[in-house]
């Protein structure tokens, strides 16, 4: 008897074609016995998961569509922030155009709830309520403020100023012209009554889920089933009792805890389905006769790709190639399977040319950081080096002062009374020319840290220009002839800080008028340079710069006098802190020669439209 089993054995162990016909009968066999439970179970089950993912649907629908109703309003709520006319909060829309605008975009956008604007104080100073709630004026509710950020979504919650259940949105207003400076606060109510509209339809329940600890309904047109549906969520069934529940997936960003859910009753299930379980036997018996001709069709197609794959591997373990490929002839497991390998293949080849390809990069990345290194280090130097050059410049300027102090104060000591006042004299001028000196080097110094926190506004340089010659007349009347400035065409404007500009123009005008003889007319104007660019020249017909000196003009302490006499021209420091300034404004200036004689300084700026104009 053993012998036999194990001749048995035998024989099926050598075909796989007599592997496969007697499993593919003994599965037939089974079959027959368990298809008729398996139908009827299979098909009642199939009319429930085909009606919850039905509802499933129907619930995504919906939760689309609420996400698109807020993702829309969020879209036009930022861009209302934005309008020009909420600038008018700086003046408490004293001309009531923040209001009008708010009526207006209600009424546009059909609006179910309300617009309002809150000030920068927390009053209420505009809403699309009408006059009534303006009236009362009420403050800003705590639920509503937020900080400085970006918009906030404000939950179910009840209207602080009419008592309804809404959701809110809430955004700080900023000022279009001045950087980071906070106008108010603008907030958009929407009634919760409008969302359950845009919810609930005939024929089947819907929930709206809050999945916060603890859960929780937010809205339900079928209270009666909405504890069968808080449990399908909690327990991820499709199935509560008699009711079939349809759940879309949770939604994200702001309403990341919000679910919608829809249910209905279950159906009966029909009673044809016996009928078709009687039918499906027969049916099986039928097919068990073509299952002996193909079964070594389905031999063949089980194992040669099988042999494929496991020649590829052979040649890819004796050669190292790793380009080989197995074939993929068929759709099926094993042509999953060859196409796998063939990815795992690629993956490796691709992986030895990108780790050839990584020594490479690092070895020109390795060069490149030397060459790097090096730069820098020649760059740290001549930092080192300019820095050293500039304390020296410093100790040499505060060192003369110093030292004539010293002398005018001995002399002060040696001489009678009445000689004395000579002397103070004498110490207080230097005491001025430090004291100036030490102002133009905290100017320097605050104009390199100063880009971010100098306040900028819309200024008329063309009125700027005209007051620096002014003062400059006023202060040298001998020279207020030679002056001359004529402004042409209209105003021009520019974004900067009106007192640094008026430094930098003045320290120039004064070069100028310094280092001019008497009745050496000095020619200064302001013309426009095509849209968006403006230049102020600064002319004189005196000796001028040699062309050497040309390049270091707008260093700190530099003089084209060496012998550096504070009698020929101060510290040296005018035209830098004018260069500083103006590079500060995103504009540049420049020195040079004019023919026969003379020296012309420009300085561009870019220029803006005027306040009227924006």
């Amino acid at each position: 008897m053993k012998k036999v089993i194990r001749r048995g054995v035998g024989f099926f162990d050598r075909s796989i074609l007599r592997k496969v016909l007697v499993s593919l009968l003994a599965i037939s066999i089974v079959t027959y016995a368990a298809t008729a439970l398996v139908v009827f179970t299979g098909v009642r089950s199939a009319m429930i998961e085909s009606d919850a993912a039905a509802l499933d649907r129907l619930a995504t629908l919906k939760s689309d569509r609420l996400v698109a109703m807020l993702q829309e309003l969020t879209i036009d709520f930022t861009s209302w922030a934005s309008l020009d006319v909420m600038n008018e909060l700086l003046t408490g829309d004293a001309n009531g155009r923040v209001n009008r605008t708010l009526e207006d975009l209600r009424r546009v956008y059909a609006l179910p709830g309300a617009i309002y604007v809150f000030g920068e104080t927390g009053r209420l100073v505009a809403s699309s309520e009408g006059a009534e709630i303006l009236r009362e004026a009420p403050s800003i509710p705590e639920h509503w403020k937020i900080p400085n950020g970006g918009l906030v979504f404000l939950d179910k919650h009840n209207d602080p100023l009419k008592g309804r259940p809404i959701i809110a949105l809430s955004i700080p207003i900023m000022a279009s012209f001045i950087p980071n400076y906070r106008l108010g606060t603008l907030v958009v109510t929407y009634p919760w009554r409008a969302i359950e509209q845009l919810l609930f339809s005939p024929g089947t329940g819907t929930i709206l889920l809050d999945n916060n600890v603890p859960p929780r309904s937010l809205a339900d047109d079928r209270p009666e089933l909405a504890a069968a549906a808080s449990l399908a969520a909690s327990t991820h069934t499709t199935r509560v009792g008699d009711i079939v529940v349809g759940q879309a997936p949770r939604m994200t960003g702001a309403l990341a805890h919000w679910q919608v859910l829809t249910m209905k009753s279950a159906g009966p299930v029909a009673p044809s389905l016996w009928h078709v379980a009687n039918e499906l036997l027969m049916l099986g018996g039928l097919l068990a006769l073509p299952i002996l001709g193909f079964a070594q069709v389905l031999s063949h197609r089980l194992t040669q790709p099988v042999l494929d794959l496991t020649r590829v591997v052979s040649d890819i373990a004796d050669t190292d190639r790793l380009d080989a490929r197995a074939p993929v002839l068929t759709a099926d497991e094993f042509g999953t399977l060859a196409k796998a390998f063939n990815r795992m293949t690629a993956g490796l080849e691709k992986a030895v040319q990108e780790r050839e390809q990584f020594v490479r990069d690092l070895e020109s990345l390795n060069q490149t950081l030397e060459e790097k290194v090096v730069e820098r280090t020649g760059e740290l130097e001549a930092a080192i080096e300019a820095q050293q050059r500039l304390i020296g410049d410093i100790s040499h300027e505060i060192k003369s002062p110093l030292a004539r102090l010293s002398v005018a104060l001995e002399l002060a000591r040696r001489s009678p009374k009445q000689l004395m006042s000579k002397q103070f004299d004498r110490m207080e001028t230097e005491i001025e020319g430090v004291s100036a000196l030490a102002s133009e080097l905290l100017t320097l110094a605050r104009l390199d840290v100063a880009s971010a926190s100098v306040p900028f506004a819309v200024i008329n340089l063309s009125e700027l220009v005209a007051q620096i010659v002014a003062d400059a007349r006023f202060e040298s009347q001998k020279r207020a002839s030679d002056l001359i400035f004529e402004p042409q065409g209209e105003p021009l404007f520019c974004l900067g800080n009106s007192g640094l500009l008026r430094r930098a123009v003045e320290n120039v005008v004064r070069n100028a008028i310094f280092y001019t003889a008497d009745s050496v007319p000095i020619d200064i104007r302001l013309e426009k340079l095509g849209d968006r660019e403006m230049c102020i020249t600064i002319m004189d017909r005196g000796p001028g710069v040699p062309e050497a000196a040309l390049v270091d003009l707008f260093q700190p302490f530099y003089r084209v006098d060496p012998a550096r006499n504070s009698q020929t021209g101060g510290a040296g420091l005018g035209l830098s802190i004018c260069q500083r300034v103006v590079t500060l404004h995103g504009g540049t200036v420049s020195a040079t020669n004019v023919e026969p004689h003379g020296l012309l300084v420009s300085i561009s700026l870019p220029r803006t439209e005027s306040p009227d104009e924006v």
